[in-house]
């Protein structure tokens, strides 16, 4: 194999090969724990191994995966509902999983759930939706983006009636997740304010309207994470992998090897120099690697912390106490979440000018027991 410069000064490649990954099987194939979003592979009899002097490169070619995954999910459509009638209730509740069109439509949804939760708690027979914005049904229209809806209180006539509601609030915190983004609220870092709203409540003897404070999105992760166990010389901020616990530091030791956008029904990547995502592995020897996906804070897709081992990120599902329950847990094993990718392996040799690079001479016989004449090796002396 022909020698290739790298883009370092001073190193080679020496030997290059492509891997060829297809998670779709991959707990019946090899490892019987991976998942399609999370695999993990053993090279068996085909171990890599570099020479001294020599390291490991794993560079991202392709990656190509359907999104099966929802824009709203359980890590940014739930919030916390507080309040009194006389009784005070404090209730998660949980914007319904699912892609939506335009923000009117998650306006709506998350009016419906306020309002089904009101109407359970307070003497009202119902709360209904009277006004709603976004009132546009597209995108591209001339719109603030902010959400201002108002419930009314009903009787069972359907007539206005007091709903004896005497305080509400409306709290995201960073354990519930990033619906503060997608309603353009506020995050709540002071759990323990329990007068907190991360929007705005206006409790009136029979309505209550609620405001964003900032434009409203239909989604929060417009991108998807590729992570790898062997990444040892990657930095990341500390929110990207803000799910595994608090960091005090800024940045931190990153296990990303790529960071891929998301479009409706595809999530896909084609490098065009091989060199935008790489590792520089330490180990000399790769026997086994893992490859997972998560989102912008290290979430497993469409998942809880909680639910880390459940394999299903979106379907058809329940949803009690602000937690969704998929029918079935098995779209990363029997479903349709896994990915397909293309990883080039480079063992490169790196250059130390304090090391000799080539290999060293063979000693020339001695003279007196030689039966030829000698013949002059040039190891880099002038020849007299």
């Amino acid at each position: 194999m022909s020698l290739q410069t790298s883009r370092f000064h001073g190193q080679e490649v020496v030997n290059s090969f492509n891997i060829f990954i297809d998670t779709e099987k991959s707990s019946l194939v090899g490892d019987k724990t991976s998942q399609g979003d999370d695999v993990k592979i053993h090279f068996e009899g085909s171990t890599i191994e570099a020479k001294d002097g020599e390291i490991i490169k794993l560079s991202l070619l392709n990656f190509t995966m359907f999104n099966n995954t929802y824009m709203v999910n359980q890590n940014n459509g739930r919030f916390n509902l507080r309040g009194s009638d006389g009784t005070a209730f404090n209730q998660t509740l949980q914007i319904e999983p699912k892609n939506y069109l335009n923000l009117k439509d998650i306006a709506t949804a998350f009016a419906t759930a306020v309002a089904t939760e009101l109407t359970s708690q307070t003497s009202a027979a119902s709360f209904e939706l009277t006004t709603i914005k976004p009132s546009s049904t597209t995108m591209s229209s001339t719109d603030d983006r902010l959400i201002d809806i108002t419930l009314t209180a009903k009787n069972a006539g359907g007539s206005t009636v007091a709903h004896n509601l005497a305080s509400l609030h409306i709290q995201i915190p960073e354990s519930v997740g990033d619906a503060y983004c997608l309603l353009g609220g506020l995050r709540q870092d002071d759990t323990s304010d329990d007068a907190f709203n991360s929007l705005e409540v206006i409790v009136a003897t029979n309505t209550v309207r609620i405001r964003g404070y900032h434009p409203a999105q239909r989604l929060t992760d417009p991108y998807v994470y590729l992570r790898c166990n062997n990444a040892q010389n990657g930095l990341e901020t500390s929110v990207l992998s803000n799910d595994r616990g608090r960091y005090n530091a800024d940045i931190i030791n990153s296990d990303i090897l790529a960071k891929m956008f998301k479009d409706v029904e595809f999530i896909n990547y084609n490098s065009s120099t091989g060199e935008e995502y790489f590792l520089n592995l330490q180990q000399r020897k790769l026997s086994n690697l893992r490859l997972f996906l998560t989102d912008s804070k290290g979430r497993k897709l469409g998942r809880l912390s909680s639910q880390r081992d459940t394999g299903t990120a979106a379907g058809r599902s329940t949803t009690s106490g602000g937690v969704t329950t998929f029918e079935n847990a098995q779209q990363s094993t029997l479903g349709n979440l896994y990915f397909t990718a293309v990883l080039r392996v480079d063992i490169i040799k790196k250059f130390d000018p304090r090391m000799l690079q080539s290999e060293a001479p063979i000693p020339a016989g001695m003279a007196r027991k030689s039966q030829s004449v000698l013949t002059w090796a040039d190891y880099g002396q002038p020849k007299f």
